[in-house]
C-alpha cells in the first residue's frame, strides 16, 4: 500500500470485522465515556536549517477524529481550538467504537464531519494537495488558541498527518461511568526528499547550482492531477513555486547544512530533480549538446542536470513511500557530475541521471548517483 492512510483503511476494516466475529448475535450497545489523545511531538523528523533528524513538534491548525462501527460506518468530528490545545478530545457516553481515525492539517481540504461511510471518507482524502505539503515558514509571535508555542514552523511541520488506534485502554472512571482512552499515534502523509549540491567529475573545471527544480509529481494525494514538465513544454517561469529554489550557498553536500527540501505524496510515480548549473568544461571535452572545445576550457551557463531515478543499497526504487525522508548529494562534496550528464535542456530525452539514495522513516536516507 502506499501510504500510511491506506493501512489504516485496511487497518479500520480488519479490526471492525474481528470485533464484529467476536461479538456473534447484536448485543445491547453499551455506552461509554471515551477521550482521545494526541502527541505534543512526533519522531525523527528533517528539518531544513540546519538538516538533521530528530523530534520536532508539528504544528496543528486543524485535527478531525472519525470514530468508525464494526460496519465501517464513520462519523467525524471536529476538534475545537480548546481540544486542540489540551491535545485532547473527548465523547460522554458514546457507543465504543470499533476504530479511531484522526485527520491533523488537511490544509485547503475541509474534511467532512458527521456520518459516512470508509469510500466516501477515502474520497476526501485523495483531494489533499502536495502544495499545502510545501507551505512557506510560519512564525507565531505568541503561543497561539490552539497551543502551538512562539517560534518559527518550518514547511516539514505543518504536513498532513494521520494516525488510528483500534486498543483502547479502561482507565478509572471520574464520574461513576466507564471512561475508556485512545492514544493515537501520528504520521506524516507526505515524503520528503532531501537535496544537496553537486561537484565537477573528470571533464569540468567549475561546476555551480543556479537553480533547483522538483518536477514529475502528483498534486494531490489520490493522483488524480500531475505536475510533470517534458522537455518541450518547460515553463519559461517554473510553476509551482515551492517546487523550484534559486542557488543557495548555505545549501553544501554536508550533514547538518541547509537542503533544498520538498515534500510529496507516496506512490508509484518517482520523482525527478533538476538542477540548472553554470561551469566550465575542461579542455578536450564537450557537454551532451556539444559545447566545448579541444584546446581550451570552455565557460557556460543555462545547462541542467536532470535526475530521473534513485538507487538504495544497489536497488532502483520503484516507488516512493510516506513519512520516510529521502536523502542524495548530502556526503562526499556534493553529486559528482561528468559533461556527458548536462544538457541545453531539461528533461532531455535519452539523457538522465540515476541517483543513489538512503531512506528511513522520517530520518536520513541518502541518494547517490550512478552513471
Amino acid at each position: 500500500m502506499k501510504t500510511f492512510f491506506a493501512a489504516s483503511l485496511a487497518a479500520l476494516a480488519l479490526a471492525a470485522c474481528s470485533k464484529e466475529a467476536d461479538s456473534g448475535a447484536p448485543a445491547p450497545a453499551a455506552k461509554t465515556n471515551f477521550a482521545i489523545s494526541l502527541p505534543g511531538t512526533l519522531e525523527t523528523y528533517g528539518v531544513e536549517n540546519p538538516q538533521v533528524g530528530g523530534p520536532i513538534t508539528p504544528y496543528y491548525d486543524n485535527v478531525i477524529v472519525y470514530l468508525v462501527d464494526a460496519g465501517d460506518n464513520a462519523t467525524g468530528y471536529v476538534w475545537t481550538d480548546a481540544e486542540i490545545k489540551a491535545r485532547q478530545k473527548r465523547f460522554e457516553q458514546i457507543v465504543e467504537p470499533a476504530v479511531v481515525l484522526i485527520i491533523v492539517n488537511s490544509g485547503g481540504v475541509t474534511m467532512p464531519t458527521g456520518p459516512l461511510s470508509i469510500t466516501e471518507l477515502e474520497g476526501f482524502i485523495n483531494t489533499l494537495a502536495v502544495a499545502d505539503q510545501n507551505k512557506s515558514v510560519k512564525t507565531l509571535a505568541d503561543t497561539d488558541v490552539k497551543g502551538n508555542a512562539a517560534g518559527d514552523y518550518l514547511p516539514i511541520q505543518q504536513v498532513v498527518l494521520s494516525g488510528d488506534q483500534t486498543t483502547f485502554t479502561t482507565e478509572t472512571s471520574d464520574d461513576g461511568h466507564t471512561l475508556k482512552t485512545a492514544a493515537v499515534k501520528l504520521w506524516s502523509l507526505a515524503a520528503r526528499f532531501e537535496m544537496g549540491t553537486v561537484k565537477p567529475g573528470t571533464g569540468l573545471d567549475a561546476l555551480t547550482v543556479e537553480a533547483v527544480y522538483f518536477n514529475n509529481f502528483n498534486n494531490d494525494f489520490g493522483g488524480s492531477s500531475v505536475t510533470a514538465y517534458t522537455e518541450a513544454a518547460w515553463p519559461s517561469t517554473y510553476s509551482p513555486s515551492w517546487a523550484t529554489d534559486d542557488y543557495n550557498a548555505a545549501v553544501t553536500s554536508e550533514d547538518g547544512t541547509k537542503v533544498y527540501a520538498y515534500q510529496l505524496f507516496g506512490g508509484d510515480r518517482i520523482p525527478h530533480v533538476v538542477y540548472k548549473v553554470s561551469g566550465t568544461v575542461s579542455a578536450g571535452y564537450k557537454l551532451a549538446d556539444g559545447t566545448g572545445d579541444a584546446d581550451n576550457p570552455t565557460p557556460f551557463t543555462g545547462k541542467f542536470i536532470t535526475v530521473k531515478g534513485f538507487k538504495e543499497n544497489g536497488l532502483t526504487l520503484g516507488s516512493i513511500h510516506a513519512h520516510k525522508i529521502y536523502k542524495m548529494g548530502l556526503t562526499g562534496g556534493g553529486i559528482e557530475i561528468t559533461p556527458d550528464k548536462i544538457t541545453d535542456q531539461p528533461e532531455k530525452n535519452k539523457i538522465d541521471l540515476i541517483m543513489s539514495v538512503t531512506v528511513a522513516d522520517w530520518s536520513i536516507s541518502n541518494l547517490v548517483p550512478e552513471f
